[in-house]
């Protein structure tokens, strides 16, 4: 069964467009879960960026450097076949243990982080919109 794609979110509310960015990316948010765990990453939590976004920008270019993050951008089209925007994503699995620099960086999210590792779902943090949300995609959001 093909899942239709989440609604546009509203430019306006950035919580709404972390967690557009979330569902929209949930082939990589379980491709990158799921290579963590082949790896054996205890707990991974998915840390996805968008890398056309400001901050989104600097982690990205801080993970893989300016070329890399440059070029991926260039390669992107602006739309899907279907006229949806796209965004070129990243994706990088964290153990659940170096939580603490998350929570640093982003201190609205520690109230998320401080519950441990979800049982339904894999813990994903969207950057995007200037800011970040911490959501989890459960286990049937699988595609």
């Amino acid at each position: 069964m093909h899942a239709d794609p989440p609604p546009e979110p509203n430019p306006d509310d950035p919580l709404e467009q972390q967690q557009w960015l979330v569902e929209s990316s949930l082939p990589l948010v379980f491709a990158t879960y799921d290579e963590a765990i082949a790896d054996g990453l205890p707990h991974p939590v998915v840390v996805l960026v968008d890398c056309e976004d400001e901050l989104g920008s600097q982690i990205a270019r801080g993970w893989l450097g300016d070329d890399t993050v440059d070029d991926a951008i260039a390669d992107q089209p602006a739309e899907s076949d279907d006229g949806q925007p796209l965004t070129t994503v990243f994706a990088r699995a964290v153990a659940w243990s170096e939580m603490a620099g998350l929570a640093e960086a982003f201190p609205y999210l520690s109230g998320a982080l401080a519950e441990g590792p979800p049982r339904g779902g894999v813990m994903v943090v969207g950057v995007t919109a200037g800011g970040a949300s911490a959501l989890t995609a459960p286990w049937d959001a699988r595609p």
